[in-house]
Protein backbone atom coordinates (compact mmCIF):
# COMPACT_ATOMS: atom_id res chain seq x y z
CA UNK A 1 0.00 0.00 0.00
CA UNK A 2 1.57 3.44 -0.94
CA UNK A 3 0.17 5.65 2.06
CA UNK A 4 1.63 8.51 0.07
CA UNK A 5 -1.80 8.63 -1.85
CA UNK A 6 -3.56 9.18 1.07
CA UNK A 7 -3.92 12.75 0.99
CA UNK A 8 -5.21 12.97 -2.86
CA UNK A 9 -7.81 10.38 -1.85
CA UNK A 10 -9.24 12.56 1.07
CA UNK A 11 -9.35 15.43 -1.19
CA UNK A 12 -11.31 13.67 -3.62
CA UNK A 13 -13.80 12.35 -1.47
CA UNK A 14 -14.31 15.26 0.27
CA UNK A 15 -14.57 17.10 -2.95
CA UNK A 16 -17.29 14.35 -3.84
CA UNK A 17 -19.02 14.41 -0.89
CA UNK A 18 -19.69 18.28 -1.19
CA UNK A 19 -20.93 17.53 -4.87
CA UNK A 20 -23.49 14.75 -3.25
CA UNK A 21 -24.69 17.95 -0.36
CA UNK A 22 -24.80 20.82 -3.37
CA UNK A 23 -26.81 18.42 -5.91
CA UNK A 24 -29.35 17.58 -3.02
CA UNK A 25 -30.46 21.48 -3.54
CA UNK A 26 -29.83 21.09 -7.62
CA UNK A 27 -31.13 17.60 -8.79
CA UNK A 28 -31.01 16.61 -12.27
CA UNK A 29 -30.07 13.68 -14.43
CA UNK A 30 -26.49 15.45 -15.50
CA UNK A 31 -25.31 16.10 -11.92
CA UNK A 32 -26.33 12.71 -10.76
CA UNK A 33 -24.09 11.67 -13.93
CA UNK A 34 -21.58 13.46 -12.70
CA UNK A 35 -21.37 11.97 -9.44
CA UNK A 36 -21.14 8.56 -11.19
CA UNK A 37 -18.57 9.39 -12.74
CA UNK A 38 -16.15 10.95 -10.28
CA UNK A 39 -17.29 7.48 -8.12
CA UNK A 40 -15.83 5.75 -10.95
CA UNK A 41 -12.23 7.78 -10.21
CA UNK A 42 -12.57 7.53 -6.84
CA UNK A 43 -12.65 3.63 -7.00
CA UNK A 44 -9.80 4.23 -9.38
CA UNK A 45 -7.68 6.23 -6.54
CA UNK A 46 -8.75 3.90 -4.14
CA UNK A 47 -7.17 0.69 -5.87
CA UNK A 48 -4.01 2.61 -6.90
CA UNK A 49 -3.14 3.08 -3.79
CA UNK A 50 -2.59 -0.53 -3.38
CA UNK A 51 -0.15 -0.70 -6.21
CA UNK A 52 3.51 -2.00 -5.43
CA UNK A 53 5.59 0.76 -5.47
CA UNK A 54 8.08 -0.73 -7.96
CA UNK A 55 7.56 -3.37 -10.60
CA UNK A 56 4.24 -4.34 -12.52
CA UNK A 57 0.76 -3.29 -10.94
CA UNK A 58 -1.45 -6.99 -9.81
CA UNK A 59 -3.59 -8.01 -12.60
CA UNK A 60 -6.58 -7.57 -10.95
CA UNK A 61 -6.02 -4.10 -9.36
CA UNK A 62 -4.90 -2.90 -12.93
CA UNK A 63 -7.79 -4.16 -14.65
CA UNK A 64 -9.93 -2.63 -11.82
CA UNK A 65 -8.09 0.99 -11.96
CA UNK A 66 -8.17 0.54 -16.59
CA UNK A 67 -11.73 -0.39 -16.13
CA UNK A 68 -13.10 2.74 -13.64
CA UNK A 69 -10.87 4.90 -16.35
CA UNK A 70 -13.29 3.47 -19.68
CA UNK A 71 -16.02 3.83 -17.51
CA UNK A 72 -15.51 7.42 -16.01
CA UNK A 73 -15.24 8.64 -19.37
CA UNK A 74 -17.83 7.12 -20.70
CA UNK A 75 -20.18 8.25 -18.36
CA UNK A 76 -18.76 11.88 -18.55
CA UNK A 77 -19.21 11.83 -22.20
CA UNK A 78 -22.59 10.93 -21.44
CA UNK A 79 -23.34 13.93 -19.00
CA UNK A 80 -21.46 16.15 -21.34
CA UNK A 81 -23.04 14.72 -24.62
CA UNK A 82 -26.16 16.26 -27.18
CA UNK A 83 -28.80 16.81 -24.87
CA UNK A 84 -31.00 16.74 -28.33
CA UNK A 85 -30.42 13.22 -29.42
CA UNK A 86 -32.85 10.72 -27.94
CA UNK A 87 -31.77 8.80 -24.70
CA UNK A 88 -31.53 5.75 -25.69
CA UNK A 89 -30.07 6.42 -28.74
CA UNK A 90 -26.89 8.28 -26.75
CA UNK A 91 -26.63 5.20 -24.43
CA UNK A 92 -26.49 2.84 -27.33
CA UNK A 93 -24.16 4.29 -29.04
CA UNK A 94 -21.43 5.28 -25.94
CA UNK A 95 -22.58 1.78 -24.68
CA UNK A 96 -21.71 -0.23 -27.41
CA UNK A 97 -18.42 1.85 -28.20
CA UNK A 98 -17.12 2.00 -24.39
CA UNK A 99 -17.58 -1.88 -24.45
CA UNK A 100 -15.11 -2.23 -27.21
CA UNK A 101 -12.29 -0.25 -25.41
CA UNK A 102 -13.50 -1.48 -21.89
CA UNK A 103 -12.70 -5.32 -23.90
CA UNK A 104 -9.01 -3.67 -25.18
CA UNK A 105 -8.02 -2.19 -21.77
CA UNK A 106 -8.77 -5.21 -19.87
CA UNK A 107 -6.93 -7.80 -22.28
CA UNK A 108 -3.80 -5.27 -21.54
CA UNK A 109 -4.83 -4.94 -17.91
CA UNK A 110 -4.45 -8.63 -17.87
CA UNK A 111 -0.72 -8.60 -19.06
CA UNK A 112 -1.29 -10.59 -22.48
CA UNK A 113 1.16 -9.25 -24.54
CA UNK A 114 0.03 -11.18 -27.71
CA UNK A 115 -1.11 -9.22 -30.70
CA UNK A 116 -3.90 -11.44 -31.65
CA UNK A 117 -5.50 -11.75 -28.57
CA UNK A 118 -6.32 -7.84 -29.36
CA UNK A 119 -7.26 -8.18 -32.85
CA UNK A 120 -10.85 -9.28 -32.09
CA UNK A 121 -11.45 -6.23 -29.90
CA UNK A 122 -10.02 -4.10 -32.69
CA UNK A 123 -12.11 -5.65 -35.46
CA UNK A 124 -15.18 -5.49 -32.94
CA UNK A 125 -14.58 -1.60 -32.45
CA UNK A 126 -14.62 -0.82 -36.16
CA UNK A 127 -17.91 -2.70 -36.77
CA UNK A 128 -19.53 -1.36 -33.60
CA UNK A 129 -18.12 2.31 -34.18
CA UNK A 130 -18.90 2.36 -37.95
CA UNK A 131 -22.14 0.94 -37.27
CA UNK A 132 -23.09 3.04 -34.57
CA UNK A 133 -22.10 6.49 -36.08
CA UNK A 134 -24.02 5.26 -39.66
CA UNK A 135 -27.12 3.76 -38.09
CA UNK A 136 -27.42 5.87 -34.53
CA UNK A 137 -26.00 8.88 -34.82
CA UNK A 138 -26.33 9.40 -38.87
CA UNK A 139 -22.75 10.77 -39.34
CA UNK A 140 -20.19 9.15 -41.85
CA UNK A 141 -17.44 11.50 -40.25
CA UNK A 142 -17.71 10.06 -36.94
CA UNK A 143 -17.75 6.60 -38.93
CA UNK A 144 -14.43 7.76 -40.33
CA UNK A 145 -13.13 8.90 -36.84
CA UNK A 146 -13.47 5.21 -35.37
CA UNK A 147 -12.11 3.88 -38.25
CA UNK A 148 -9.01 5.97 -37.81
CA UNK A 149 -8.62 5.83 -34.31
CA UNK A 150 -9.01 2.03 -33.97
CA UNK A 151 -6.55 1.49 -37.04
CA UNK A 152 -4.05 3.49 -35.22
CA UNK A 153 -4.59 1.17 -32.07
CA UNK A 154 -3.86 -1.88 -34.64
CA UNK A 155 -0.82 -0.39 -35.74
CA UNK A 156 0.86 -0.02 -32.21
CA UNK A 157 -0.38 -3.11 -31.54
CA UNK A 158 1.61 -4.80 -34.11
CA UNK A 159 4.43 -3.13 -33.34
CA UNK A 160 4.20 -4.48 -29.69
CA UNK A 161 3.44 -0.97 -28.31
CA UNK A 162 0.52 -2.06 -26.22
CA UNK A 163 1.10 0.51 -23.34
CA UNK A 164 0.28 3.38 -26.01
CA UNK A 165 -2.25 1.49 -27.89
CA UNK A 166 -4.53 2.07 -24.70
CA UNK A 167 -3.62 4.77 -22.86
CA UNK A 168 -3.51 7.01 -26.28
CA UNK A 169 -7.06 5.74 -27.06
CA UNK A 170 -7.90 6.89 -22.84
CA UNK A 171 -6.84 10.12 -24.05
CA UNK A 172 -8.82 10.53 -26.81
CA UNK A 173 -12.00 9.59 -24.41
CA UNK A 174 -10.78 12.26 -22.80
CA UNK A 175 -10.04 14.98 -25.15
CA UNK A 176 -14.01 14.17 -26.39
CA UNK A 177 -15.25 14.70 -23.17
CA UNK A 178 -13.22 17.56 -22.74
CA UNK A 179 -14.62 19.09 -26.18
CA UNK A 180 -18.23 18.00 -25.39
CA UNK A 181 -17.83 19.69 -21.97
CA UNK A 182 -16.59 22.71 -24.30
CA UNK A 183 -19.18 23.15 -26.40
CA UNK A 184 -22.40 22.51 -23.76
CA UNK A 185 -21.69 23.89 -20.52
CA UNK A 186 -22.38 28.16 -20.40
CA UNK A 187 -20.12 30.25 -22.12
CA UNK A 188 -18.64 32.37 -19.73
CA UNK A 189 -18.61 29.84 -16.93
CA UNK A 190 -15.88 29.71 -14.19
CA UNK A 191 -16.58 26.23 -13.75
CA UNK A 192 -16.54 25.47 -17.43
CA UNK A 193 -13.16 26.93 -17.37
CA UNK A 194 -12.05 24.15 -14.28
CA UNK A 195 -13.70 21.14 -15.99
CA UNK A 196 -12.27 21.78 -19.37
CA UNK A 197 -8.86 22.19 -18.14
CA UNK A 198 -9.27 19.28 -15.44
CA UNK A 199 -10.23 17.04 -18.92
CA UNK A 200 -7.39 18.54 -21.14
CA UNK A 201 -4.81 17.45 -18.64
CA UNK A 202 -6.52 14.33 -18.18
CA UNK A 203 -5.87 13.29 -21.91
CA UNK A 204 -2.88 15.16 -21.30
CA UNK A 205 -1.47 12.67 -19.16
CA UNK A 206 -3.07 9.73 -20.65
CA UNK A 207 -0.92 10.68 -23.92
CA UNK A 208 2.25 10.57 -22.14
CA UNK A 209 1.83 8.05 -19.58
CA UNK A 210 4.04 5.89 -21.94
CA UNK A 211 6.62 8.16 -22.65
CA UNK A 212 6.96 8.31 -18.67
CA UNK A 213 6.93 5.33 -17.60
CA UNK A 214 9.66 4.08 -20.67
CA UNK A 215 11.75 7.03 -19.74
CA UNK A 216 11.11 8.79 -16.71
CA UNK A 217 9.60 5.70 -14.67
CA UNK A 218 11.29 6.51 -11.28
CA UNK A 219 9.57 10.23 -10.84
CA UNK A 220 5.77 7.86 -11.88
CA UNK A 221 4.79 8.96 -8.21
CA UNK A 222 5.63 12.61 -9.06
CA UNK A 223 2.92 12.61 -12.19
CA UNK A 224 0.71 10.29 -10.31
CA UNK A 225 0.49 13.05 -7.83
CA UNK A 226 -0.12 15.51 -10.42
CA UNK A 227 -2.22 13.15 -12.30
CA UNK A 228 -4.84 13.27 -9.03
CA UNK A 229 -4.65 16.93 -9.11
CA UNK A 230 -7.31 17.21 -12.09
CA UNK A 231 -9.46 14.92 -10.73
CA UNK A 232 -9.79 17.58 -7.98
CA UNK A 233 -10.41 20.37 -10.61
CA UNK A 234 -12.89 18.46 -12.32
CA UNK A 235 -14.84 17.82 -8.83
CA UNK A 236 -14.61 21.62 -7.99
CA UNK A 237 -15.10 22.86 -11.58
CA UNK A 238 -18.62 21.03 -11.20
CA UNK A 239 -19.77 22.15 -7.69
CA UNK A 240 -19.12 25.61 -8.92
CA UNK A 241 -21.37 24.89 -12.31
CA UNK A 242 -24.05 23.98 -9.62
CA UNK A 243 -23.84 26.35 -7.76
CA UNK A 244 -23.23 29.07 -10.60
CA UNK A 245 -26.84 27.95 -11.95
CA UNK A 246 -28.25 27.91 -8.86
CA UNK A 247 -27.15 31.60 -8.11
CA UNK A 248 -29.16 32.13 -11.97
CA UNK A 249 -32.07 29.77 -10.83
CA UNK A 250 -32.37 32.58 -7.82
CA UNK A 251 -32.16 35.27 -9.93
CA UNK A 252 -34.37 33.91 -12.53
CA UNK A 253 -37.07 33.26 -10.18
CA UNK A 254 -36.54 36.65 -8.64
CA UNK A 255 -37.83 38.06 -11.68
CA UNK A 256 -39.98 35.44 -13.14
CA UNK A 257 -43.76 34.18 -11.76
CA UNK A 258 -42.77 30.56 -10.88
CA UNK A 259 -45.89 29.31 -12.18
CA UNK A 260 -46.14 30.67 -15.69
CA UNK A 261 -42.58 31.33 -16.16
CA UNK A 262 -43.99 35.77 -17.09
CA UNK A 263 -42.15 38.41 -16.24
CA UNK A 264 -43.52 39.24 -12.49
CA UNK A 265 -44.40 43.04 -10.98
CA UNK A 266 -41.10 43.82 -10.36
CA UNK A 267 -39.56 43.20 -13.94
CA UNK A 268 -42.68 44.39 -15.97
CA UNK A 269 -41.84 47.28 -13.96
CA UNK A 270 -38.33 47.83 -14.87
CA UNK A 271 -39.97 46.67 -18.87
CA UNK A 272 -42.68 49.47 -18.57
CA UNK A 273 -40.61 51.68 -17.78
CA UNK A 274 -38.33 50.79 -20.84
CA UNK A 275 -41.25 51.11 -22.99
CA UNK A 276 -42.04 54.08 -21.78
CA UNK A 277 -38.51 55.69 -22.53
CA UNK A 278 -38.16 54.45 -25.93
CA UNK A 279 -41.28 55.96 -26.56
CA UNK A 280 -40.66 59.40 -25.23
CA UNK A 281 -37.33 59.13 -27.75
CA UNK A 282 -39.17 58.00 -30.95
CA UNK A 283 -42.34 60.22 -30.31
CA UNK A 284 -44.54 56.91 -30.46
CA UNK A 285 -47.72 55.61 -28.72
CA UNK A 286 -47.46 52.05 -26.39
CA UNK A 287 -50.54 50.43 -24.84
CA UNK A 288 -51.18 49.39 -21.25
CA UNK A 289 -53.19 46.49 -21.45
CA UNK A 290 -54.76 44.60 -18.44
CA UNK A 291 -56.83 41.24 -18.25
CA UNK A 292 -58.58 39.65 -15.74
CA UNK A 293 -59.98 36.14 -16.17
CA UNK A 294 -63.85 35.67 -15.56
CA UNK A 295 -65.22 33.74 -13.37
CA UNK A 296 -61.60 32.11 -11.88
CA UNK A 297 -62.84 32.20 -8.27
CA UNK A 298 -65.58 29.72 -9.47
CA UNK A 299 -63.37 27.11 -11.54
CA UNK A 300 -60.90 26.71 -8.56
CA UNK A 301 -64.17 25.95 -6.04
CA UNK A 302 -65.60 23.93 -8.25
CA UNK A 303 -62.26 21.85 -9.67
CA UNK A 304 -59.55 22.33 -7.39
CA UNK A 305 -56.63 24.61 -7.61
CA UNK A 306 -54.78 22.52 -9.49
CA UNK A 307 -57.35 22.92 -12.21
CA UNK A 308 -56.99 26.65 -11.88
CA UNK A 309 -52.94 26.29 -12.30
CA UNK A 310 -53.29 24.66 -15.18
CA UNK A 311 -55.50 27.36 -16.75
CA UNK A 312 -53.37 30.36 -16.10
CA UNK A 313 -50.24 28.33 -17.63
CA UNK A 314 -52.98 27.85 -20.59
CA UNK A 315 -53.63 31.42 -20.49
CA UNK A 316 -50.00 32.16 -20.17
CA UNK A 317 -48.81 30.14 -23.47
CA UNK A 318 -51.49 32.01 -25.16
CA UNK A 319 -50.62 35.70 -24.56
CA UNK A 320 -46.92 34.44 -25.51
CA UNK A 321 -47.87 33.55 -28.62
CA UNK A 322 -50.44 36.52 -29.08
CA UNK A 323 -47.74 39.27 -28.71
CA UNK A 324 -44.73 40.78 -30.70
CA UNK A 325 -40.82 40.40 -29.83
CA UNK A 326 -41.30 43.75 -28.48
CA UNK A 327 -44.11 43.80 -26.20
CA UNK A 328 -44.27 42.10 -22.61
CA UNK A 329 -46.55 40.36 -20.76
CA UNK A 330 -46.15 39.73 -16.87
CA UNK A 331 -48.63 38.16 -13.98
CA UNK A 332 -49.18 41.04 -11.85
CA UNK A 333 -51.01 38.36 -9.44
CA UNK A 334 -54.06 35.56 -9.23
CA UNK A 335 -55.33 35.58 -12.49
CA UNK A 336 -54.40 39.14 -13.75
CA UNK A 337 -52.10 39.42 -16.54
CA UNK A 338 -50.83 43.01 -18.04
CA UNK A 339 -49.45 43.68 -21.46
CA UNK A 340 -47.01 46.39 -22.98
CA UNK A 341 -47.61 46.65 -26.43
CA UNK A 342 -45.43 49.34 -28.46
CA UNK A 343 -45.93 51.26 -31.38
CA UNK A 344 -49.98 51.27 -31.26
CA UNK A 345 -50.61 54.39 -33.56
CA UNK A 346 -54.39 55.25 -31.97
CA UNK A 347 -57.45 53.12 -29.31
CA UNK A 348 -58.50 51.34 -32.38
CA UNK A 349 -55.18 49.14 -33.22
CA UNK A 350 -55.25 48.46 -29.96
CA UNK A 351 -59.14 47.15 -29.47
CA UNK A 352 -58.27 45.21 -32.36
CA UNK A 353 -55.19 43.77 -30.70
CA UNK A 354 -57.26 43.15 -27.73
CA UNK A 355 -60.06 40.92 -29.82
CA UNK A 356 -57.35 39.19 -31.34
CA UNK A 357 -56.08 38.05 -27.52
CA UNK A 358 -59.91 37.26 -26.55
CA UNK A 359 -60.28 34.79 -29.32
CA UNK A 360 -56.79 33.03 -28.82
CA UNK A 361 -58.35 32.87 -24.86
CA UNK A 362 -61.59 32.23 -25.34
CA UNK A 363 -60.98 28.72 -27.85
CA UNK A 364 -61.77 25.71 -25.69
CA UNK A 365 -58.92 24.29 -23.67
CA UNK A 366 -58.24 21.09 -22.27
CA UNK A 367 -57.88 21.11 -18.25
CA UNK A 368 -58.44 17.52 -16.45
CA UNK A 369 -58.97 16.15 -19.84
CA UNK A 370 -61.88 18.04 -20.48
CA UNK A 371 -62.82 21.04 -22.69
CA UNK A 372 -63.14 24.30 -20.75
CA UNK A 373 -63.83 28.16 -22.03
CA UNK A 374 -62.59 30.83 -20.41
CA UNK A 375 -63.30 34.47 -20.65
CA UNK A 376 -61.61 37.52 -20.09
CA UNK A 377 -62.28 40.98 -19.51
CA UNK A 378 -59.91 44.10 -21.06
CA UNK A 379 -58.89 47.55 -20.59
CA UNK A 380 -55.81 49.89 -21.75
CA UNK A 381 -54.35 52.65 -21.10
CA UNK A 382 -52.68 54.66 -23.86
CA UNK A 383 -48.93 56.65 -23.49
CA UNK A 384 -48.61 59.96 -23.77
CA UNK A 385 -52.48 60.11 -24.91
CA UNK A 386 -54.32 58.57 -21.43
CA UNK A 387 -51.32 59.35 -18.72
CA UNK A 388 -47.36 60.11 -18.99
CA UNK A 389 -46.93 58.17 -15.90
CA UNK A 390 -46.54 54.19 -15.65
CA UNK A 391 -48.26 54.56 -12.17
CA UNK A 392 -50.85 56.44 -13.97
CA UNK A 393 -51.35 54.27 -16.55
CA UNK A 394 -51.40 51.18 -14.88
CA UNK A 395 -54.19 52.71 -12.36
CA UNK A 396 -56.31 53.75 -15.51
CA UNK A 397 -56.16 50.30 -17.14
CA UNK A 398 -57.04 48.51 -14.45
CA UNK A 399 -60.26 50.85 -13.94
CA UNK A 400 -61.26 50.52 -17.37
CA UNK A 401 -60.82 46.64 -16.97
CA UNK A 402 -62.79 45.94 -13.85
CA UNK A 403 -65.50 48.82 -15.36
CA UNK A 404 -66.06 47.04 -18.54
CA UNK A 405 -66.46 43.88 -16.60
CA UNK A 406 -69.48 44.57 -15.02
CA UNK A 407 -70.87 45.33 -18.11
CA UNK A 408 -74.16 43.34 -19.41
CA UNK A 409 -72.42 41.66 -22.47
CA UNK A 410 -69.56 40.71 -20.34
CA UNK A 411 -71.91 38.90 -17.96
CA UNK A 412 -73.54 37.29 -21.34
CA UNK A 413 -69.93 36.02 -22.25
CA UNK A 414 -69.35 34.49 -19.08
CA UNK A 415 -72.77 33.03 -19.11
CA UNK A 416 -71.65 31.54 -22.81
CA UNK A 417 -68.27 30.68 -21.61
CA UNK A 418 -69.95 28.71 -18.44
CA UNK A 419 -72.29 26.94 -20.87
CA UNK A 420 -69.80 25.65 -22.90
CA UNK A 421 -67.68 24.13 -19.81
CA UNK A 422 -70.93 22.64 -18.57
CA UNK A 423 -72.03 20.89 -21.72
Amino acid sequence: MNIAFFPDLFALTLLIVILAMVRRRHSDARADAWLLGLSFTLIESIAHTFYATTGVPGKVLHVIVLACYVLAGVVFNWAAGDQLVERSKRLLYLGLNGLSLLVLTTIYGLNLRYPNIYIPAIVAGVLIGVGTSIFVRRNWYYAALYVSGWTAVAVLIAQYDYRAAVYWSLACLYAIAALNFQRRLERHSTGKLAIVTGFSIWALFFLTHPWVMDHHAARADIASHVWNMQKSLISIGMILIMLEEQVTNNEWLALHDELTGLPNRRLFAARLTSAVEYSERKKTSLALVVLDLNDFKQINDSQGHVAGDQVLREVSSVLRKSIRATDTVARLGGDEFIIVVTDMPNANAVERFTDSIRSAIERPMMVNDKPMVVGASFGFAMYPNDAKDATKLLRLADQRMYFLKKRPVHQAQIAAGMAVHEA
